[in-house]
């Protein structure tokens, strides 16, 4: 408005797909910027706008300046992409000063499809010696993990003196979920369980310590992996 004031022109909401309930918190917010946009296509195209945010990670991530790191997720790199096509600004706005924000707005319109991205997303994971459902079920065993999945699922605090899980805080906005599987970009996040399990079926291979290091950063993630890797070929 002229005086400054902020008014609504349109409301809209959809429920989150099976796959989507199970994202990343940060993936969750970035899919409402996504959805928003798509939505008011036809408003937005060719116009200059401001996306408001709070979440305020999103607004490094999606600055028109900014480069993602490798490691963020696929979906954060694509998304990513898409808005290229825009021209925005983006800013952070606590979540007590959206005013605007209408009860009705939050109640589903329907909900979309699972994408295929969603139905081949762990085709990578089955050439491993476990199988996904076994990655999760041991996930929510592990001590460390367990705390993981539920920090990604619901939100992270803002620091932590645990050093078990300092490796992923710091990591935490490339850190994603699908299907109960930690993930660092493309990489899983192993549970300890299943670690000397891998080890050992690289070491069959017998392709030295740099090959095998060099193949193991390709799938999978866990803190100390080079180490892990130098010693048991060293032994």
């Amino acid at each position: 408005m002229p005086n400054g004031e902020e008014r609504p022109i349109s409301y809209a909401s959809r429920s989150l797909t099976k796959a989507e309930v199970n994202y990343a918190q940060i993936e969750k917010e970035a899919l409402g910027i996504v959805f928003g946009v798509r939505k008011f296509h036809q408003y937005l195209y060719e116009r200059r706008f401001t996306l408001m945010t709070d979440h305020k990670p999103l607004v490094k991530i999606f600055g028109p300046k900014t480069n993602l790191p490798a490691m963020a997720a696929v979906r954060i790199h694509r998304w990513s992409v898409e808005l290229c096509a825009y021209q925005y600004d983006i800013q952070y706005k606590r979540s007590e000063d959206h005013g605007n924000a209408d009860m009705l707005s939050r109640l589903p319109d329907g909900q979309e499809q699972e994408t295929e991205e969603e139905k081949v997303c762990f085709s990578y994971i089955n050439d491993m010696p476990v199988s996904a459902a076994d990655i999760a079920k041991e996930t929510k065993k592990d001590q460390t993990l367990s705390k993981v999945l539920q920090f990604t699922l619901n939100g992270w605090p803002s620091h932590t003196e645990d050093t078990r899980l300092k490796p992923y805080f710091q990591r935490k906005e490339e850190i994603t979920v699908d299907a109960g599987v930690l993930q660092w970009g493309i990489r899983v996040i192993i549970p300890a369980t299943f670690r000397k399990q891998l080890l050992n079926e690289l070491h069959e291979n017998h392709l030295g310590i740099n090959k095998t290091k060099a193949i193991a950063r390709s799938y999978v993630y866990w803190p100390n992996l080079d180490d892990d890797i130098e010693a048991m070929i060293k032994d």
